[in-house]
């Protein structure tokens, strides 16, 4: 005899096309009827329609979100979408390596929050990379100092922006975070045996990798499941696809992303000793004239020479060679 609970499951998992879990294939009764296994500890709510509809959504989120990273921290990061998975949540909770970033994140567009698992030791590499370092992982995964949390907030700030972008052609959403943790005891956004869907990303930055993940419970995607079709999913971005083209949009991106420019003269060598005795108003002499060229540099790379001037109040620079890689 199967329980109420049981039952419900069952025609829940009927409903939406995902009762076949096992790759075992269907086995003859004793009454002759064709028997397929099926988990009730672990039942598979989402079809396999809609896993593959989020696993377009969430490929197009790391490449947002590795764009902008890369930009913050002023290296190279590629996010790649490895996996996705239905789990139960208690499971998906059990394979977290703690401490960990947990980042927890809200949506009016949803049925509840969702979490996002930043790995700790991207997450404390990347401060390091904001502080000058050279973005290591640490060997020891150690709480975060109130610097290094303020910094973390920082980095995980940019997430949000990735999510809505990459939601935005199948929906308008407006994420925010709305609390953090190192571990998830006190954290309630699922039941332990609620379904969850997993992506699974790896992060690939200075010759490293780490792990990231996105976990959404099933009611809090379940406003949205309907419109989780590919054939939906292919319209909309039709429908966005004739609004502006791919160059417009790459262009406005690109264009709100700033770069340092400096204009430097020739460095000299002077003596300890007189360094230390400069005082305000003294006057250090260099090796060129007024209107000779001094090197322009972009993102520490030289590219240009240009005349040193004023345009009204302010000192300005005019270009006498093309901006292009050169030797300093």
């Amino acid at each position: 005899m199967l329980s109420q609970a049981e039952i419900d499951a069952l025609l829940g998992a009927v409903a939406d096309g995902s009762l076949p879990t096992e790759d075992q294939p269907p086995s003859l009764s004793a009454g002759g009827r064709l028997v397929k296994t099926y988990d009730f500890r672990r039942p598979a709510k989402f079809s396999n329609e809609q896993l593959r509809t989020l696993q377009a959504i969430h490929e197009n989120v790391g490449r947002i979100a590795a764009a902008r990273l890369s930009s913050f921290l002023r290296s190279p990061i590629v996010i790649q979408l490895a996996g996705t998975d239905q789990l139960i949540f208690d499971d998906y909770v059990s394979q977290l390596t703690l401490p960990t970033e947990l980042v927890v994140m809200g949506s009016v567009g949803l049925g509840g929050p969702f979490m996002v698992d930043v790995d700790l030791g991207f997450a404390l590499a990347a401060v390091d990379r904001l502080l000058g370092g050279p973005g290591r992982i640490p060997p020891q995964r150690n709480e975060p100092t109130p610097i290094e949390l303020d910094l973390i907030a920082r980095v995980v700030g940019h997430l949000p922006h990735a999510l809505n972008e990459g939601w935005s052609h199948l929906q308008t959403l407006d994420v925010s975070v709305s609390e953090t943790a190192r571990t998830p005891i006190l954290l309630r956004i699922a039941a332990p045996a609620e379904v969850v869907a997993v992506m699974t990303y790896e992060v690939r930055f200075a010759g490293q990798t780490a792990p990231m993940t996105i976990c959404y419970p099933y009611a809090s995607l379940e406003p949205l499941l309907p419109r989780l079709a590919a054939t939906m999913w292919y319209a909309q971005r039709r429908q966005q696809a004739g609004d502006a083209s791919v160059r417009d949009v790459i262009e406005n991106e690109i264009r709100a992303v700033e770069i340092p420019i400096s204009a430097s003269f020739r460095s000299i060598d002077i003596p300890v000793e007189a360094l230390t005795e400069l005082r305000p108003g003294d006057v250090i002499r260099f090796d060129e004239h007024f209107d000779e060229p001094v090197l322009i540099a972009i993102s520490d790379q030289a590219q240009a020479w240009a005349i040193p001037g004023r345009v009204g109040d302010r000192i300005a620079v005019r270009l006498v060679s093309p901006l292009q890689p050169m030797e300093a």
